[in-house]
């Protein structure tokens, strides 16, 4: 059960990753915290184990004052599953844990180009999310900033495809053809 465990091993698989700075395991080490005294309360955290050993994982915090809302807090991928489809089951385990409570869900995720580069290029994407926006250099050189959302639903709405949406629907009157009877 994750409340008994050493949260040491996240922060050790975190650092390893050369994409988290001393602040941000130092408030990973505080959500873990506030997690283990109220798990799911705004905060919820899942795992990936290979064995016993950690693979993967994501804190996730419902957003204050939003119902279907969520913050991907971290996203977490040893270093040693890179090469592995981990973060791929990862993200799905995140989806699966969300649309077990609620119908569906915003995912938001704002990330920084080492954090993404340690994750696998294009994962995100390919896992459904789309990138809002994009600060180069936001972090320093060659580490920019990302904003990622994705929408989930237990039941996926139909949408109907409009070819062209302004176009009107009315039948066409009958033109004058500019004779008086």
């Amino acid at each position: 059960m994750l409340a008994m465990l050493d949260f040491r091993e996240y922060q050790t698989i975190a650092l390893n990753t050369n994409a988290f700075k001393g602040v941000e395991l130092d408030l990973m080490e505080e959500i873990l915290g506030d997690w283990k005294r109220s798990p799911g309360e705004p905060y919820t955290v899942l795992e990936l184990r290979d064995g016993k050993t950690l693979a993967s994982f994501a804190i996730i915090q419902r957003v204050s004052g939003r119902n279907f809302t969520f913050d991907l807090r971290y996203l977490v991928l040893d270093r040693d599953y890179h090469a592995t489809s981990a973060i791929h089951h990862m993200l799905k385990l995140i989806d699966t844990e969300l649309l077990r409570k609620i119908p569906f869900a915003v995912i938001r995720l704002e990330i920084s180009g080492a954090k993404y580069r340690s994750l696998g290029e294009k994962v995100l994407e390919e896992a459904g999310y789309c990138m809002l926006g994009h600060i180069q250099g936001h972090f320093g050189e060659h580490d920019d900033f990302y904003y990622y959302v994705k929408a989930i639903f237990r039941n996926p709405p139909r949408f109907i495809k409009i070819d062209k949406p302004f176009e009107d629907t009315l039948p066409s009157l009958p033109q004058d053809d500019g004779e008086e009877e």
